[in-house]
């Protein structure tokens, strides 16, 4: 087996293990990113997540709260025509920014083209080695052949917490009050009308569905998210609750899932205004995770940290996001201040057992409704890049200074 040695390893390459990959290069740090799907983006790319939300405060007038990586990849996204403009959602009154998912396959292609990193798609992480309280290397496998990589620092951006897990580490999982947020299957459906479409619209329909005895309606709050102007879009209602993360799971719910969807779009066709012509087109190559195994960290953001935009000396990044719960009965925003934001803690990107290892994105150390929050991929560059930063400083001094840390972030272009 060959062996690989790189200051930091980055493992997942969704918004926040591409934002951590390259600050860690651009901090110097010889940096490797890999990710298992054929395409960089996560839930962006392989659910369809077609939204980028936590770029901007909820307000009459939001504020963008995330700058740096994650900045840049707007204005990359502009330049390819995409509208990088937030929209506010008539229902819910959120500002997200929207897009399409091959444009951002592309973007973050560029990105890491241009930088220094190494990166390898179509490559999983298979094991993890410990000794004593650092992980001493990773093993990763493509369909060529196995490979175990030393490094000083590791960041576990999978989402899933993969890397903390397959360490041993115990992982936070759901809140005892709920459990564990829902999961989604988005569909790209055409032949929908233009301008944004209300959640009130939808739910209608699904209700009326139900009364004719449409057997996979169980959610009843959901959207279909589209661009401006184009006459299709993602459904994303069809949810599911994960017990664990197993193939034998993954399996049985993507095929409830499926059905879901069948359902779904027959009750909006035949019951809401405007959806005659309505066409199922496809389904996304992954279900859309919103929750699953998060680090058990230094800090543990609250529920009550978020919902009262608390700031601390100890920032490495801005959460403007409400708490979006998706739950059994539905759909609920649970909204901070008017336009205000949370500071995101170091140390809830800082595992509390092992010294070299960090993460971000939903994996971060929170609270299940914190986390309904700062899993969105907007918030998930700004924590990325923190992460980037924090193995890049650990790889070289052995140590994390938050005052080193927030400078580097800073001259970034990062907003604390």
């Amino acid at each position: 087996m060959r062996t690989l040695n790189y200051d930091v390893v980055v493992v997942g390459g969704g918004s926040a293990g591409v934002a951590a990959a390259l600050a860690a290069s651009r901090h110097g740090s010889k940096t490797l990113l890999i990710e298992r799907a054929a395409y960089f983006g996560g839930e962006a790319t392989n659910s369809w997540v077609s939204a980028y939300c936590g770029f901007y405060t909820k307000g009459e007038k939001p504020t963008q709260c995330v700058y740096g990586i994650g900045d840049e990849v707007l204005k990359l996204m502009k330049k390819h025509g995409e509208d990088t403009n937030y929209v506010i959602n008539p229902s819910t009154k959120n500002a997200s920014v929207r897009f399409h998912p091959e444009t951002i396959k592309i973007v973050l292609d560029e990105l890491l083209e241009s930088s220094n990193v190494d990166y390898r798609l179509c490559t999983s992480l298979i094991d993890v080695k410990v000794e004593g309280n650092k992980i001493q290397s990773v093993i990763i496998m493509d369909d060529e052949d196995k490979c175990e990589v030393y490094a000083q620092s590791f960041v576990d951006t999978t989402g899933d917490a993969n890397m903390i897990h397959m360490a041993g580490l115990k992982t936070m999982w759901g809140n005892e009050e709920f459990g564990i947020q829902q999961s989604s299957l988005s569909c790209l459906v055409e032949g929908i009308p233009s301008g944004e479409v209300k959640i009130e619209t939808l739910e209608s329909a699904i209700k009326k569905g139900k009364e004719e005895g449409l057997e996979n309606l169980h959610k009843e709050r959901g959207m279909i998210v589209k661009v401006e102007g184009d006459d299709y879009g993602y459904l994303t209602i069809p949810s599911v609750i994960l017990d664990n993360l197993s193939g034998e799971e993954l399996t049985k719910k993507l095929m409830d899932l499926r059905k879901q969807a069948k359902d779904y779009v027959k009750t909006i066709k035949d019951h809401a205004p405007g959806f005659e012509k309505m066409r199922f087109l496809a389904s996304a190559p992954y279900i859309g995770i919103r929750e699953s195994r998060r680090m058990m960290g230094k800090v543990v953001i609250t529920g009550e940290d978020v919902l009262n935009s608390k700031k601390c000396d100890d920032t490495i990044g801005r959460g403007g996001w409400p708490a979006e719960m998706h739950k059994a009965s539905g759909l609920q925003f649970v909204a901070m201040k008017e336009n205000d934001y949370f500071d995101i803690p170091i140390g809830a990107l800082l595992s509390k057992d092992i010294e070299n290892l960090f993460t971000a994105g939903r994996s971060i150390s929170c609270e299940s409704v914190a986390l309904a929050s700062l899993r969105v991929m907007g918030t998930g560059f700004a924590s990325g890049q923190a992460a980037g930063v924090i193995a890049s400083v650990y790889a070289f001094d052995k140590d994390v200074d938050t005052k080193k840390v927030q400078t580097i972030l800073r001259s970034q272009n990062a907003l604390l």
